[in-house]
């Protein structure tokens, strides 16, 4: 009898030690090949890019003193850092300029919702909708690629979608369209959040906040000394 319960416990303990074995293999292969948690800091993805002088002269960016912020509707990050990057760019000095932007480009999904962003743009009323949309797209599960939802979702956020499929055959929203597309292409923008500051420099997040707005605020006024 004592036996068998010595042989029971051991079965179980064994099976526990099995099935906790094959969870640490598991969540280290997610780590180790998948998440790369442990991959050396010198091949990571770089956070900080900076363009030359000569080529700046070049930047389809037009605005002196600048920070462009280049989001993404379908983007996490821009989503839940989207009320402290609002709040930076309202602190901004006047002389400073700050624009997001939508990315637009051939080679990332995350760039679908650029028209929509383009049009509500022209329609001055982007950023009145952003935190909506945001939360729509991230949480809610919305598919604004698909033009019912997105024009149900619309209506009931009080736009004119009459309005709002005339204007986005406009080439206003094109030329919006393809003036994203060419800060994207410039400065080789496949991902977001990306910030370019004073034409010069790319920064994607890599500190939390506000550590990060104060480094891209070092980063613009370093950039107005050179």
């Amino acid at each position: 009898m004592n036996n068998r319960k010595i042989s029971k416990l051991t079965i179980i303990i064994y099976t526990l030690f099995v099935i906790m074995i094959s969870v640490l293999t598991t969540v280290m292969f997610y780590h180790v090949f998948i998440f790369e948690t442990f991959k050396d800091n010198s091949q990571s993805q770089q956070t900080f890019f900076e363009i030359s002088a000569e080529k700046v002269l070049s930047s389809p960016i037009k605005e002196n003193n600048s920070i462009i912020e280049v989001m993404s509707y379908g983007c996490y990050y821009c989503g839940i850092n989207n009320d402290a990057i609002m709040k930076f760019a309202e602190e901004l000095p006047d002389d400073d300029n700050f624009k997001a932007i939508h990315l637009a480009s051939k080679y990332t999904p995350l760039a679908a919702y650029a028209p929509i962003f383009a049009t509500l743009e022209e329609m001055n009323i982007e950023p009145s909708l952003r935190s909506a949309i945001f939360n729509s797209v991230l949480n809610d599960n919305v598919d604004f690629k698909n033009q019912v939802e997105l024009l149900a979702w619309l209506k009931k956020h009080n736009v004119d979608t009459e309005k709002y499929l005339e204007i986005s055959n406009t080439p206003a929203v094109a030329e919006k369209l393809d003036y994203m597309e060419s800060i994207a292409e410039f400065y080789n923008i496949t991902a977001t959040p990306a910030f370019i500051i004073n034409k010069r420099y790319v920064v994607y997040q890599d500190r939390d906040f506000p550590e990060f707005t104060k480094y891209m605020a070092e980063l613009l006024e370093k950039s107005k000394q050179e």
